[in-house]
């Protein structure tokens, strides 16, 4: 009987860390899918920037030069915390398989 218990344990916790990989492997996909949005926008800002840019002179093309460089910055910030997500991410799922493993 405690043999039955046991198993029926184990399976319950079996099913608990493989919907907790779901979810993971969920929020994983929709980080990717706002980082390629995020691309997309960089993309598209840095055609306009290409385009018209370099007919600017003066002082507006000094302001827009600081806010450019900001905007960079901002940019990499933004991949370099995409990339330690996704890394946390994987991390947690690999760590939650090793669970699964245990117990089987």
């Amino acid at each position: 009987m405690s043999s039955l218990l046991e198993s029926i344990e184990k399976e319950a916790k079996r099913r608990s860390y493989v919907a907790m990989i779901r979810c993971l492997q969920s929020y994983r996909g929709k980080v990717e899918e706002a980082i390629e949005e995020f691309h997309h926008g960089t993309r598209a800002f840095y055609r306009a920037n290409d385009e018209y840019v370099p007919h600017w002179q003066g002082e507006s093309r000094e302001a827009y030069e600081l806010v450019y460089g900001d905007l960079r910055q901002i940019e990499a910030h933004i991949y370099a915390t995409a990339d330690e997500l996704l890394h946390e991410i994987s991390r947690e799922i690999a760590r939650i398989q090793r669970k699964i493993e245990e117990i089987q």
